[in-house]
């Protein structure tokens, strides 16, 4: 009996030791690396850059909304972010963010939208507003107690909407003023891959990349989607984050409402408030 009692005393105090070595290893680094659940929210501060095609009867020329219009850059956007660390190795992540710009000029060159012409020398207004949501399932591939790497799938649903307006010149020679539009929502499933490395309790650096080329319905084409940066815990459970965004999209639509095409990128920096626990 004393055996055994010697036995189990000293499997308890072994697994003590172990179960205090890794929680004082957890203390060590930063809490996103062995939280359950991560969120921020914060501000995007994106310069755009938009590419625009509409086919009227015949294929349009691209439609350079920045330089045409002179767009206004660094818009703030909301943004958040969520992520579930479910089951051992396993995570769910969700992003959601929108952006909007407007720009008005003196056009310097034609711009066709469709088979209607705004003319050089009009005066025209336009803007772009965007929304992304992205939803990925990853699996760590390597762990440890200060970095943390996997891989994994998701899908971006993709929203565009932008409009012209101004003095335009129609097919038989009149002119007149017209407003026109074009939208569309769509997914692209994309496949990513983040890394963190902590190299102190209050300190991790974060980094992440989405990309694929795909063709869905009516919907072809391909997406970047990159972030990096650091976060800061400045107290137990709150923080705060200083990231740099790339987000680039190459589309083409084929729907009876709109034909034609779509290149943006946005980039720029993201301030988060974030909370773990």
């Amino acid at each position: 009996m004393k055996l055994i009692n010697g036995v189990v005393t000293t499997v308890i105090a072994l697994v003590s030791i172990l179960s205090f070595s890794q929680v004082q290893a957890e203390e060590q680094y930063h809490p996103f690396l062995s939280d359950t659940f991560n969120f921020d929210v914060g501000t995007f501060w994106p310069d755009i850059n938009f590419d625009l095609q509409v086919d009227g009867s015949s294929p349009g020329e691209e439609i350079d909304f920045d330089e045409a219009l002179n767009l206004e850059d660094y818009q703030a956007a909301g943004s958040l972010n969520f992520r579930w660390r479910f089951g051992e190795k396993w995570s769910l992540w969700a992003q959601a963010y929108d952006t909007s710009t407007n720009g008005k000029a003196v056009l310097t060159k034609d711009i066709e939208w469709e088979d209607i012409i705004f003319k050089s020398g009009s005066f025209v207004e336009g803007g772009l507003g965007t929304t992304v949501i992205r939803v990925f399932f990853g699996r760590e591939l390597s762990v440890g107690p200060q970095h943390e790497f996997g891989i994994g799938a998701g899908l971006h649903w993709m929203e565009l909407d932008t409009f012209l307006k101004g003095g335009v010149f129609f097919d038989d020679g009149s002119q007149g003023f017209r407003r026109v539009s074009a939208d569309a929502g769509f997914p692209l499933p994309n496949i990513g891959a983040w890394y963190m490395y902590s190299w102190s309790p209050k300190w991790i650096f974060q980094s992440r990349v989405d990309w694929l080329s795909a063709s869905i319905g009516d919907y072809s084409g391909g997406l970047w989607d990159i972030q990096a940066g650091v976060n800061y815990q400045a107290f137990k459970n709150i923080g705060f984050g200083i990231y740099y965004k790339a987000f680039l999209l190459d589309v083409d639509v084929d729907k009876s409402s709109w034909r034609g095409s779509a290149d943006l990128i946005q980039s720029g920096p993201v301030l988060t408030l974030t909370a773990t626990w």
